[in-house]
């Protein structure tokens, strides 16, 4: 459970949830994380079923605002502009204390999902804890585990059923399986009969040039929500841990994320559709395991992980090579 920061004022609990649950228009201000984001969007779309005004705020929720047709979706609000914007709201609310900036000098009712729940640990999956929350803590009625995404028309679901998208990348290195892993897996895959597509973001594509020269594709789309249409289309995922595989989960692919923290992903991870995670047999401890999973776990593993959710998704005999 996330605690506010020194020098911000006494955050008493019970009293900011109750703010919450009688509020009736609802700001909900977005971290600047994809992953985040779309979780966050599940408390945004519980809080609307149960007739709550809500207007989010978030320059990823932007990008994808035509995917929450039911949803009030705007960019990001500066904190220079929040004193202003939120006087119209009841309450403002966020994932994280003070992230993207603390409430409490712009707002005169402000909500820090963090500060009343345990942020990670074992037993839960965040998409299903705030849900959880949604109904438990703030006596909404109607919930459910979708974040009024609705794929866009004249896309099909996984009709390219045997592309498997590939994120690679995440927000920092130590989250990052090894870069020759991911090229020995994509050339597993093709082996497989298996049609292996790289996401990456623009500024990325440039320290992945050996992928082209290897056959290997790379999704060119510019934009996120053409991003979200070719992985809706996808029929896999397997990637880091990042928003890039919530959205993909979010618009309905199986998920596979590799990781070097098992606890904190299970957690974490994304939770719309089938998804599972995969580390390395054996992690040290301390700093030692954020830089050494990353080569430790193998292209085998992976494999073998892959296989799983295939049959886990198909309910049929696990493929082999």
């Amino acid at each position: 459970m996330a605690t506010p920061a020194r020098g911000m004022p006494t955050y008493a609990l019970d009293q900011h949830e109750q703010q919450l649950r009688e509020a009736q228009s609802v700001a909900v201000l977005m971290a600047p994380r994809l992953g985040d984001t779309l979780l966050m969007m599940n408390m945004a779309q519980n809080l609307a079923r149960n007739s709550r005004r809500v207007t989010v705020f978030g320059d990823y929720a932007y990008m994808l605002r035509a995917w929450f047709p039911k949803l009030d979706v705007r960019p990001s609000l500066s904190e220079a502009e929040a004193g202003k914007v939120l006087a119209d709201f009841d309450c403002a609310a966020q994932m994280h204390v003070g992230w993207p900036y603390a409430l409490h000098d712009h707002a005169r009712h402000y909500f820090y999902y963090d500060a009343h729940v345990v942020i990670t640990g074992k037993g839960f999956i965040k998409l299903n804890q705030i849900r959880d929350y949604c109904h438990d803590a703030l006596g909404l009625p109607e919930v459910g585990l979708d974040n009024g995404l609705v794929p866009l028309a004249g896309l099909r679901h996984r009709h390219h059923v045997r592309r498997v998208a590939i994120h690679p990348t995440s927000t920092g290195s130590q989250r990052c399986w090894a870069p020759e892993h991911f090229i020995q897996l994509a050339q597993q895959l093709v082996a497989m009969g298996y049609e292996p597509m790289f996401i990456l973001a623009p500024h990325e594509r440039a320290e992945w040039r050996c992928l082209e020269a290897l056959g290997l594709g790379i999704c060119q789309s510019e934009s996120l929500s053409d991003v979200a249409a070719a992985l809706h289309e996808s029929g896999w995922f397997i990637g880091n841990e990042s928003g890039v595989g919530h959205l993909a989960s979010n618009v309905g692919i199986p998920t596979l994320t590799l990781t070097g923290r098992p606890t904190r992903t299970r957690a974490w991870r994304p939770g719309w559709s089938p998804s599972r995670i995969v580390y390395p047999a054996y992690i040290p401890g301390g700093r030692l395991r954020d830089r050494l999973w990353r080569t430790w776990l193998r292209p085998a593993q992976v494999m073998r992980a892959f296989r799983r959710l295939v049959k886990q998704y198909e309910g049929q005999p696990a493929i082999s090579r």
